[in-house]
């Protein structure tokens, strides 16, 4: 039985492979490099894992898990005003994405820019990574136009809100302008508080 704290040789590949592919993209990073970080043999990684894609695959559900993880123990979860709960959400991210110690990369959207046409088995994890980041987001809009009496496409509201993410950390990447996420998400921020004000 493992000691409480304790990463098995798993969890550290998935780490190694999380960080490296975020960093280097996927296509880049060989599992010798995985191996390296990790700590691990590159026997236990065919243990593990059957492939590089395999272990993509399972860094992707690991990051999808991450993410509602840290949406779950945020501080908007605190408030039970649906609106505020819903700027805090917002901010949440808009303030996670500013640290100057954040890695300013999204592992879905960069996986997916990469292997789209080449991985259909990591499109598809990644997809998955983004429906339901959506899905989380769409019941908090869902949740605030009811308290205040609007209709709302919340499908296609929490759809812009990944969008604009997504591209905000492409431009980031071509420009290294640390101000080009803080004011996309900022002006989506408010499209959609306006939105839901009825302007």
């Amino acid at each position: 039985m493992l000691a409480q704290g304790t990463t098995t040789a798993r969890e550290k590949l998935v780490q190694a492979g999380t960080d490296l592919f975020r960093r280097r993209g996927y296509t880049a990073t060989t599992v010798d490099e995985i191996c390296q970080q990790g700590g691990v043999t590159k026997g236990a990684f065919f243990h593990h894992f059957a492939s590089k894609e395999a272990l993509a695959v399972e860094c992707l559900a690991a990051w999808d898990s991450m993410v509602a993880g840290l949406e779950n123990r945020a501080p908007f979860q605190a408030t039970d005003d649906p609106v505020k709960k819903l700027s805090g959400y917002l901010d949440f991210f808009i303030g996670l994405f500013a640290n100057p110690r954040a890695l300013r990369s999204c592992l879905a959207g960069t996986t997916v820019q990469e292997v789209a046409d080449t991985h259909p088995k990591l499109r598809d994890a990644a997809q998955a990574c983004f429906v339901s980041g959506q899905e989380r987001l769409e019941k908090l809009l869902a949740a605030a136009a009811k308290a205040r009496g609007r209709r709302l496409n919340a499908a296609s509201l929490a759809r812009l809100w990944i969008t604009a993410m997504q591209g905000s950390l492409i431009l980031y990447k071509a420009s290294q302008d640390d101000s080009v996420i803080t004011e996309s998400l900022t002006h989506v921020k408010h499209y959609i508080l306006e939105r839901l004000a009825g302007r």
